[in-house]
């Protein structure tokens, strides 16, 4: 009988650790959930702001002559902050769709 108490003792501590293990794992993986959304979201925000700054840039493409002489002042390099800006917001898409 003392076994059989012995083991059932085992048990019941071992199903309590389990218990406690898994509490700690749900936790765990509502935290990545949140995480995986915050993500989800910042990647949304990018891909807005990088179609927002492709539009930018093609007003600025047109606003150019069509003889190719000297645009606006400035319009060069406007074009080429959009461009940089663009390419800053890519390069964080591709590092944020790396964690995904």
């Amino acid at each position: 009988m003392p076994a059989t108490i012995a083991r059932l003792r085992a048990i019941h501590d071992h199903v309590a650790r389990l218990i406690r293990e898994h509490e700690v794992l749900r936790q765990r993986a509502a935290e990545l959930e949140t995480e995986l959304n915050d993500g989800k979201r910042s990647i949304e925000v990018l891909k807005a702001r990088v179609a927002e700054l492709e539009r930018d840039n093609e007003v600025l493409r047109k606003a150019r002559p069509a003889d190719g002489g000297p645009g606006p002042t400035g319009t060069k390099e406007k074009i080429d902050e959009l461009v940089q800006e663009i390419d800053q917001c890519l390069a964080l898409l591709s590092a944020g769709s790396d964690h995904h």
